[in-house]
């Protein structure tokens, strides 16, 4: 096993070959003195880490399973008391829509009561006097005070004519309803288009007569006997019949139920009285479920609240309960405060946990700590007291057995670092003789490959002649060639020329043949025009004496008078067609003169073209024969290339053969050449190792002469 204080002094030595002092290294956490004060960073105690860790994972553990309780707890009661809500709003939905049901069914009876529709018959006939409509006016409002009296939540009963020329404009029933105070209002344009269909209408502030009495009314659109719209039927109802439905109800703490119109305003709170006729501020888009029923967690102007809602059936109108949210999670507040108390009581114990593993753990790895401290300034006599059982009690006693043994390997190096010193100054002598010798060694090597230098640069030298030569030849070669190849190609356009010639000398012949003919037929030409010109000069001359007879025989059928009148037409006729003959011969006579005098002009061209040829086919029988020159001289050309191709062929071969025996001198020079720079190099290297022997052996000198100084600080 290799030495611990050998590998921390080979770390600390020189590299470099001086004569500097090896030390020993330090460690980071300073001197004994500063080791036992403490570590300045608590946090970088074993024992406080220890400590936090306890504290934190008991807190957290507490912290986290108190948090779920709370919010498993909080998310149960929300379900619970959510599930109730809908309950109760679905119970309160279902009372309405029986009230509102209820009231239908009584205005129902107003439209099948015979008597009232008798009574509505006999106002609306123009027969009746005014007698009969005041009785009838008189009977029906006493049998709708009657009717209306029958219910004590019905407040009045009023048919408010429709066609106030038919039925005038007093509204018939209880009450001093005005037509002028609600002709225009929209429930009342709305139950006529309706045409019979129910219509409610929303609580009234100060009901529909204006007592300040709080009312919601039902409407019906009345007709007559023939169909025709008479009178809306107006059944006004106590508001309080819907809120005694909303009192005394309650879903939760701090809860609130709620009447909302279709416009979402607030037609009955049973908290606020006075919320009557404002908007609420529940957005149902919220909701995420659908318009006729569903829950959800939204804002209002009590706080966040939980809103239940359900839709009537009767009637576009919502029934919302809101419950504070804070109210719902009351009582698992209480598990919240439980827990922190538990994680207060957790942190205490954490707390007592920490001390217990500083002062059992924590004193006795310090005391441990500045021993060790202690022995790293070189007293190696120091010992642990701890005799516990645990992990720091084998811990302190491993301490003091590998004190011992450290006692006893300082001894140990101390002996051998003697050994050490001697064997060195032994090593340094055998290693300055060994750097003489290698030092000759090295001269004579150099000197070799020197030598076997300049004899492979010669061959090299000589192999690129070779080579120069080898490239010149080929050069030479293709350029043979290509002379070669070109004297073939004229011998060819020679053939070529001969031949070309003689067939331009044949039809250089054929062509002055064919200008002979044509002279000759031009000539023959030139006679037939001349014998068209005396047949013209003759059709002129018979024109003209027929021109002269057909004036003649004019002249005769005038004297004839009548009789010769059918003559002298015929006279003219004659005489205009030899008019017309006579410009006719003229118009050819000038057209034969124009070819004739082509004729001639052809027959002189001809004349002049016929010796032209005859130079021609002169100058290509020349040409045809200096082309046969040509050719016989190529032909002369192409053998004597062939001579050359032949002379060059043998000197490549030559050339070749003195390029490999320069290649092959070159290579055994470069052989040569590296092997002796491979001796010179291996004779150098064994200079530098006997060289760098003798510097290691006064190293090796030094770093004993060091241990045994630092050996001296141990105190054993």
């Amino acid at each position: 096993m290799q030495n611990p204080f050998q590998r921390r002094l080979r770390k600390s030595g020189p590299d470099d070959g001086s004569s500097a002092e090896p030390t020993v290294p330090r460690q980071s956490y300073g001197t004994a003195a500063e080791a036992r004060a403490g570590v300045r960073n608590p946090f970088h105690l074993l024992s406080v880490r220890l400590f936090l860790i306890v504290f934190v994972s008991i807190v957290a553990c507490v912290a986290i399973v108190g948090t779920l309780s709370f919010q498993i707890s909080k998310g149960v009661i929300e379900k619970k008391v959510t599930a109730a809500s809908e309950e109760t709003i679905e119970q309160i939905r279902g009372k309405l829509d029986l009230i509102l049901g209820n009231y239908e069914n009584f205005s129902i009876q107003f439209i099948t009561d015979k008597s009232l529709q008798d009574h509505v018959s006999a106002l609306g006939s123009k027969s009746s006097d005014e007698y009969a409509l005041f009785e009838n006016q008189r009977a029906m409002t006493n049998k709708l005070t009657s009717m209306a009296m029958s219910n004590a939540d019905v407040m009045n009963v009023n048919y408010i004519p429709i066609n106030t020329e038919k039925y005038g404009t007093n509204v018939l029933g209880t009450g001093n309803l005005k037509r002028e105070t609600v002709a225009d209002a929209a429930w009342f344009k709305q139950t006529v288009e309706l045409g019979g269909k129910t219509l409610w209408i929303p609580i009234q502030e100060n009901g529909f007569q204006g007592n300040d009495q709080p009312s919601f009314g039902i409407a019906r659109f009345i007709r007559d006997t023939t169909g025709t719209g008479a009178y809306v039927l107006l059944i006004e109802l106590k508001a309080t019949v819907l809120g005694e439905q909303l009192q005394n109800i309650q879903i939760g703490e701090e809860s609130r139920i709620r009447l909302l119109g279709s416009d979402n305003t607030i037609l009955i709170d049973n908290v606020e009285t006075g919320m009557q006729g404002q908007k609420s501020i529940i957005d149902f888009s919220q909701s995420g479920g659908s318009d006729v029923s569903g829950s959800f967690v939204t804002n209002s102007n009590v706080g966040e609240v939980l809103a239940v809602y359900r839709n009537l059936d009767k009637v576009d109108w919502k029934v919302l309960g809101m419950i504070p949210t804070a109210e719902l999670v009351r009582d698992a507040k209480e598990i919240e405060r439980m827990t922190w108390l538990i994680a207060g009581a957790a942190a205490l114990l954490a707390i007592l946990v920490g001390v217990y593993v500083i002062a059992s753990v924590g004193r006795p790895l310090q005391k441990l700590r500045n021993l060790m401290a202690e022995a790293r300034e070189g007293d190696l006599t120091v010992r642990s007291d701890n005799r516990s059982r645990n992990e720091i009690g084998q811990l302190s006693e491993s301490f003091n057995d590998m004190l011992g043994q450290i006692t006893e390997l300082v001894g140990q190096t101390r002996d051998n670092s003697q050994l050490v010193l001697r064997t060195a100054a032994d090593v340094g002598e055998a290693s300055r003789r060994t750097a003489g010798a290698a030092r000759e060694i090295a001269v004579a090597t150099e000197e070799i490959a020197g030598g076997a230098t300049s004899l492979a640069m010669e061959a090299e030298r000589g192999s690129d002649l070779a080579g120069s030569m080898d490239h010149s030849m080929r050069q030479v070669k293709t350029m043979s060639d290509g002379m070669r190849q070109s004297a073939e190609q004229v011998d060819q356009a020679s053939r070529q020329g001969t031949e070309h010639m003689a067939s331009m000398i044949r039809k250089t012949a054929e062509t002055e043949q064919m200008v002979r003919s044509m002279t000759e037929k031009v000539g023959r030409l030139q006679e037939s025009t001349r014998s068209i010109r005396s047949i013209l000069e003759m059709l002129g001359s018979v024109a003209k004496q027929t021109n002269i007879l057909s004036l003649n025989a004019s002249i005769e059928a005038a004297r004839a008078g009548e009789a010769g009148r059918g003559f002298m037409v015929v006279a003219g006729e004659i005489r205009q067609l030899a008019e017309q003959s006579r410009e006719s011969i003229g118009r050819v006579e000038s057209i034969t003169t124009t070819i004739q005098t082509e004729i001639e002009e052809t027959v002189e061209a001809l004349g002049q073209a016929q010796p032209v040829f005859q130079e021609q086919i002169s100058s290509v029988k020349e040409a045809n024969g200096i082309f046969h020159e040509v050719q016989a001289r190529m032909n002369a050309l192409a053998a004597s290339l062939e001579n050359v191709a032949e002379s060059i062929r043998l000197l490549d071969e030559s050339q070749l053969q003195i390029g490999s025996a320069m290649g092959s001198v070159s290579a055994v020079a470069e052989q040569s050449s590296a092997t002796s720079e491979e001796v010179a190099s291996l004779s150098s290297e064994q200079l530098g190792v006997s060289e760098n022997l003798v510097s290691l052996s006064g190293q090796l000198e030094q770093v004993s002469r060091s241990l045994e100084r630092s050996l001296d600080r141990f105190k054993v």
